[in-house]
């Protein structure tokens, strides 16, 4: 069984491949923006890196965006369900 910080670092890498590919940049372009190897954004994306601080700061800088929009996943983290539901 997966732990709740691996999921959250799956999310954490779709919401990084979400909003790279919604601003149009390449994987190899977002790499060479935060002074990163190619492979660092690839594991990032598939949630097999936990990214320090700095590399956090790159990106949101790269992206653009405030720290805090990049680090809130697209859905729960621990949630089994599709992400449209909402618990109320």
């Amino acid at each position: 069984m997966k732990s709740s910080f691996d999921n959250y670092l799956k999310q954490f890498g779709k919401k990084i491949n979400v909003v790279r590919k919604a601003k149009r940049i390449t994987q190899f372009q977002l790499a060479s923006l935060c002074d990163l190897d190619i492979r660092t954004i690839q594991r990032i994306e598939k949630g097999e890196f936990n990214p320090s601080l700095k590399i956090l700061i790159k990106l949101a800088l790269a992206f653009n965006l405030p720290l805090s929009e990049i680090i809130i996943p697209l859905e729960n983290p621990d949630s089994n369900t599709n992400s449209n539901e909402t618990a109320r």
